[in-house]
């Protein structure tokens, strides 16, 4: 009998695909952001295919928007195109200064705020 459990090194994570809903790959998780105090992940910096190699640019999302598909082999997040297409990006510079980007992030996703918990 196969065993199942839901722990994961983030060096796992790291390079996984993200899909639409629809079943499209989007792109890959290029890092993640935890909050060193509570351990939680809060985003995933994504890349999204056909913005690779343009500087060096990450589209954080949500974590709590991604579900892990077994099925799928990868991450599953309710995006479209459009969203894609218009997403919040943020330069290495810019990704320790959530507090700048973070309601902006959260909104354009629909995401309930991670911080209304702390």
């Amino acid at each position: 009998m196969a065993s199942t459990h839901h722990l994961v090194t983030a060096r796992r994570i790291l390079g996984e695909p993200v899909f639409s809903a629809s079943g499209g790959k989007i792109g890959k998780i290029e890092d993640l952001m935890i909050d060193k105090v509570s351990g939680r992940t809060l985003y995933a910096l994504m890349a999204f295919d056909g913005f690779l190699g343009v500087g060096t640019q990450y589209y954080p999302v949500p974590w709590s928007i991604l579900d892990y598909n077994q099925a799928a082999g990868g991450f599953v997040a309710p995006l479209t195109q459009a969203q894609i297409d218009t997403a919040h990006s943020v330069s290495d510079e810019e990704v320790e200064r959530e507090i700048e980007w973070r309601e902006r992030v959260h909104e354009f996703y629909g995401a309930a705020p991670y911080w209304a918990g702390f």
